[in-house]
């Protein structure tokens, strides 16, 4: 995007993306553990990564959320969600797994949008 270009949607992006992070964290802490609570928070963090994406580029959101960040991320989302499995007696095992479950889905749809819009300019348009 050239600078200058696009003001408006570039500060509905910068006003709204913490916003949205908030709204996640919000159904997070608020709402009953279980009905899978944690895979919404994920996406509507994914959400948030999606518009920052599609606005600034995808090398801003690597240098936003890195590579090796997301992999912590996503290791720590797997590790909560089986602790909170593996002990159900634990007085926090729900809420251990739907935060796994929403820092899993985070991670994961980051390396998504990563790998899709990365990729997106190498690819061509089909000769019909």
């Amino acid at each position: 995007m050239k600078p200058g270009s696009q003001i408006v949607l570039v500060n509905a992006v910068r006003l709204f993306a913490p916003l949205i992070l908030l709204f996640a964290l919000s159904l997070l802490s608020g709402r009953a553990p279980g009905g899978g609570v944690g895979v919404l928070a994920g996406m509507a963090f994914a959400l948030a990564l999606v518009l920052y994406a599609l606005v600034f580029g995808v090398a801003a959101l690597r240098a936003a959320f890195p590579p090796p960040m997301v992999r912590l991320a996503l290791a720590l989302g797997l590790l909560a969600a089986l602790a909170g499995a593996s002990l159900p007696r634990w007085i926090f095992a729900a809420q251990a797994i739907e935060g796994g479950a929403a820092l899993t889905t985070a991670a994961a749809a980051s390396f998504t949008i990563v790998a899709l819009f990365g990729r997106a300019p190498t690819l061509r348009d089909a000769e019909w």
